[in-house]
């Protein structure tokens, strides 16, 4: 069976005069005729149920129990709001009517304003999820250049200065697992701490392991702590000195 609001021919005895009222009206417009003030309106209770004028009893299709004093000094704006509910379609359904009003007349209605609210709510969804996935990358791309930075500080050290960089890094928003990785990375570089291996460190505490390497630091030959020293990429090359070698001439 098809539904009421679906069918061609509106089974609903308030939608068929709501239907007639309209193509009644605007056949007058058309023709030039002055349908008066609130011509919708007046056709509508018109053809549903013969009245020539809007009282409370009409009024009272809208509202339920509505008396004359209640509707005293407010019957102008009532008629007014129906009479641009029926024009519009239903699409214009202001106070003092209710959005049920409107789908009572035009059921089409509820489903385009039911479609609007979902396509609405999820304009906004997808809004705050773009922003939130922005932010999300803000601080992804934040991030990576703190740690960015702690890897070059680090490059710069030897093990007898990489208590100070830990020192400083650790107070940072860098992960304990990224501080690890870069210095077991770093700590390959270097010959006295060949017996710090990542094996055999696993489970403890990275402070633990930053004082495993100040210790193999302070225990290592002189020899090996100036070569360590040299080893760091912070040396001037004789070019970067100003130094150039003497151009030889060649005789001919």
């Amino acid at each position: 069976m098809i539904p009421t609001n679906m069918s061609l021919v509106p089974m609903s005895h308030e939608r068929r005069c709501v239907m007639q009222a309209i193509a009644e009206t605007e056949r007058k417009i058309e023709k030039g005729f002055w349908a008066g003030e609130f011509p919708y309106a007046r056709a509508f209770f018109r053809i549903l149920n013969g009245s020539k004028r809007i009282t409370v009893r009409e009024i009272g299709y809208f509202s339920p129990g509505i008396t004359t004093q209640a509707l005293r000094g407010k019957k102008r704006d009532w008629i007014a709001a129906i009479d641009s509910l029926i024009e519009s379609r239903g699409t214009c359904c202001c106070l003092p009517l209710s959005l049920y009003d409107g789908w009572r007349l035009f059921p089409a209605t509820r489903l385009q304003d039911t479609e609007r609210m979902r396509r609405k709510s999820e304009l906004s969804a997808e809004k705050y999820t773009r922003q939130r996935r922005k932010e999300s990358c803000q601080r992804e791309h934040a991030y990576q250049a703190v740690r960015g930075q702690a890897e070059i500080e680090l490059a710069f050290c030897t093990p007898e200065t990489v208590s100070s960089w830990y020192s400083q890094w650790s107070r940072s928003d860098i992960h304990t697992y990224d501080l690890e990785k870069m210095f077991f990375t770093w700590a390959e570089r270097f010959p006295s701490l060949d017996a710090l291996e990542r094996g055999t460190m696993s489970g403890e505490p990275f402070w633990r392991v930053m004082i495993e390497s100040d210790e193999l630091a302070k225990e290592s030959p002189v020899s090996v702590r100036l070569l360590e020293r040299w080893m760091v990429p912070n040396k001037l090359t004789d070019c970067h000195r100003g130094y150039l070698p003497e151009r030889q001439v060649v005789s001919g």
